[in-house]
């Protein structure tokens, strides 16, 4: 079996490590830039480079990642499927959930094996909250809040496809980290999202940019300098209402200094709470009124990189075996995520109003 990858950045460095270690072969990296396409072809040892999907999916790989910006997921998506081949896509699935819906309905009539790139329920912890709240430990959850808190936009910061609107879209916190906190709630705790209340914040909408980095726009720089405007949101609050009669809310920011990767919820029930973080991925806590705190230590769990690993494991056996499964995320699941942003992005829009999922 073989794979090909789209993109050269940050995420395709993540699907190649987590590729070998589960034994797929790399036939095939795409770039439009041609000397990204062939460093990346040389660093990982990768037979065949390429500047153009079109080649790529001519090629006799079976899977393609995308790990493109979401701006090019839709047009990609249908080329592959197109192709015949399987697909694994970075999130979110699209900008706008109705092309969303549309892939996940043509992903189901090619009877292709297509999955969404969201890890974060994949660590051992996580697995382990979902079956303690499947067996009623906690009780029926009433209370789901947490917060997902990362510094890497802070200022100053690099200038990239983040904050051109005609690739990264017009949110920025709710579409890159967002979708990962929706998605690993509502897998927690067995309950949908029906409505959300949101408020957007953009503390430096003016800025600089020199030598590549991102700097605010202060008076007295000089005038040899790129002035440029970002409108997406540095920052997010959202409430939450469930079908289930639970409420809760998310913290979204990629401004916070000294938060490197911050996720964390907490579900609270009629008979007990939990609650997790990514920073100390391998603590789980349990509680219930009345007693001590029970918390469960995974000494020998996985990391960041390992839940790769593993979801790519359970989405390969599905390769192999040519039938789509439950055991991963789907594109009915990447449009539902991004029909939440959606609408998350609706309501910031309307200073706060509830939107309907």
């Amino acid at each position: 079996m073989k794979a090909g990858i789209i993109g050269t950045g940050f995420a395709a460095e993540v699907h190649m490590k987590a590729l070998r270690s589960c034994g797929i072969t790399v036939d095939t990296v795409m770039s439009q830039r041609e000397e990204k396409a062939k460093a990346f072809a040389e660093k990982w040892k990768i037979p065949q480079w390429t500047v153009t999907a079109e080649k790529l999916m001519e090629s006799d790989v079976d899977v393609i990642h995308i790990c493109t910006p979401p701006a090019t997921h839709g047009r990609l998506v249908r080329q592959a499927l197109e192709a015949g081949k399987h697909v694994l896509c970075e999130k979110p699935l699209s900008l706008s959930a109705e092309e969303a819906k549309g892939l996940a309905e043509l992903a189901k009539e090619s009877g292709k094996v297509c999955g969404m790139v969201l890890n974060v329920r994949y660590h051992m912890a996580c697995q382990r909250a979902k079956e303690l709240i499947g067996k009623g430990e906690i009780g029926r959850p009433i209370l789901i809040h947490g917060m997902y808190l990362q510094e890497f936009g802070a200022l100053p910061t690099p200038y990239d496809w983040r904050y051109h609107p005609e690739t990264g879209g017009e949110m920025r916190a709710v579409s890159e980290i967002g979708t990962h906190w929706f998605d690993i709630a509502e897998y927690l705790s067995g309950q949908e999202i029906e409505q959300v209340s949101a408020m957007f914040a953009n503390y430096t909408p003016n800025r600089i940019v020199k030598d590549g980095i991102m700097y605010p726009d202060t008076e007295g720089k000089e005038a040899t300098v790129q002035k440029i405007m970002v409108e997406s949101e540095d920052a997010a609050v959202i409430q939450m209402k469930f079908k289930n009669q639970a409420i809760g809310s998310v913290i979204l920011s990629e401004v916070s200094p000294g938060r490197g990767n911050h996720l964390s919820l907490e579900i609270t029930g009629t008979d007990g709470n939990l609650w997790w973080n990514e920073e100390e991925n391998n603590q789980l806590f349990v509680a219930k009124h009345g007693e001590s705190v029970r918390k469960e230590v995974f000494a020998f769990g996985n990391g960041f990189s390992e839940t790769f690993t593993t979801m790519f494991e359970s989405f390969y056996q599905a390769v192999e075996s040519e039938k789509t499964s439950d055991v991963y995320p789907d594109f009915e699941r990447g449009a539902r995520i991004a029909q939440i942003c959606q609408s998350v992005w609706k309501s910031a829009k309307a200073d706060g109003a509830w939107e309907n999922i």
